[in-house]
């Protein structure tokens, strides 16, 4: 039997209600089947155990995961403070889910747990993880390093970080009908299905590489043996201040900081978050002392026609297969830069799926995905300012 991806969506207000109103929807392709998986992406606005016992009340014992949000998507385009669903039944997708705990003050063994506990059940042929952390209390980077130490370094690792609506203050991960927070909840993809990553931001690189003196984290003190934030004093005579004055301020996602990787076209992007009173620049992910680095500059046009490649680039993935569902997770920068025209990068993103595919995903504070252009083979890392695509297929796969 083809595989069945069902979506539903809602924004009422009751969070009970809601979370029984989109998974409704997102049950109702699959007739009389039971889902084997079900992704939740949802606003902080909604009582996170409330919506859950909302969607579990529709949904039972299917495993659930997912996140809150910045933002959600479905293939209907963009929404804000509202719950999304996803609902697949297969005959061919097998799928194992984790949780990690405590990736605040340990985010290696966070990761390492829930990639350690998905595995157990020794499921063949498995293709990628999932994965939905805390975007805020830990670091990412690291907590991506305790799945490589279950899965292999090169295994593909895809997702995005836990998002509060802009708040900054807290996230949820939900895992198996409960809500968590400090946590990273994950499944593993596997069985005779195709599957295809694209991960792509668009921005160039401006300027001479500097080199960071002095680090730790993600937090950068110096380039080049100055204090960091003379970096972008010598471009922009009112970047310093502005930045101070606000966080992820319009002069930093236009120009965040680039790190080069061997033999990849596109840099790894690290956003600027704020400016220290002494001058450091406290960056959205971790900046390894002794890098070398580069400012970035980035367009909306540019941004756009990454979202197409991103998209292009994950159905070669499956070729010459169809997709029978997407994934994207998509920056919170990205949704800020594009405002209105949001709508747009995901009709790009439908265009190369094809317009009938379902598709799910969310605003983020960060994505998981490996930056090659060949999707699957390069190591996976935590992004900035990316747009990652995810195409599966169970057609004629093996």
């Amino acid at each position: 039997m083809a595989t069945l991806a069902g979506i539903g969506s809602s924004q009422v207000s009751d969070s009970f209600r809601a979370g029984v109103e989109a998974a409704t929807q997102a049950l109702q392709p699959l007739g009389s089947r039971q889902p084997d998986l079900v992704l939740l992406f949802a606003s902080v606005r909604f009582d996170q155990e409330s919506l859950l016992k909302g969607v579990t009340s529709m949904t039972g014992r299917a495993p659930l995961v997912g996140c809150s949000t910045a933002g959600e998507i479905t293939s209907h385009g963009p929404s804000r403070r509202s719950v999304v669903i996803m609902a697949i039944a297969s005959d061919s997708l097998r799928i194992a889910t984790g949780l990690g705990r405590g990736i605040s003050h340990k985010p290696r063994e966070a990761g390492r747990q829930a990639a350690a506990e998905a595995s157990r059940a020794r499921l063949p042929n498995p293709h990628a993880f999932l994965m939905f952390p805390d975007g805020i209390s830990g670091n990412v980077a690291e907590a991506i390093r305790g799945v490589q130490d279950v899965l292999g370094l090169s295994f593909p690792i895809v997702g995005g970080s836990a998002a509060d609506d802009f708040g900054f203050n807290w996230t949820s991960q939900y895992f198996e009908g409960r809500a968590y927070t400090d946590s990273v909840a994950g499944v593993l993809l596997t069985g005779p299905i195709a599957l295809g990553i694209g991960a792509r931001h668009g921005w160039q690189p401006l300027g001479k590489p500097r080199r960071v003196t002095r680090a730790r984290a993600n937090v950068v003190e110096e380039l080049d043996g100055t204090s960091a934030v003379n970096l972008y004093e010598t471009y922009f005579e009112t970047a310093a201040a502005s930045m101070k004055a606000e966080s992820l301020a319009g002069v930093s996602i236009l120009y965040p900081l680039g790190m080069p990787i061997p033999g990849e076209e596109e840099y790894l992007l690290r956003n600027v978050l704020r400016v220290d009173p002494g001058g450091s620049l406290i960056y959205a992910g971790e900046i390894p002392e002794g890098s070398e680095v580069r400012l970035m500059m980035g367009s909306k046009a540019k941004a756009m026609e990454a979202a197409r490649r991103a998209a292009e680039q994950a159905m070669v993935g499956i070729a010459p297969r169809p997709a029978q569902f997407g994934l994207v997770f998509s920056s919170c920068s990205r949704y800020r830069l594009f405002g209105r025209e949001a709508g747009r990068e995901l009709e790009l993103i439908r265009q190369a799926l094809g317009p009938a595919v379902p598709l799910i995903g969310f605003y983020d504070y960060g994505e998981q995905a490996p930056l090659t252009a060949a999707g699957f083979r390069g190591r996976s890392h935590f992004h900035n300012e990316t747009v990652v695509v995810v195409a599966v297929s169970t057609e004629g796969a093996g």
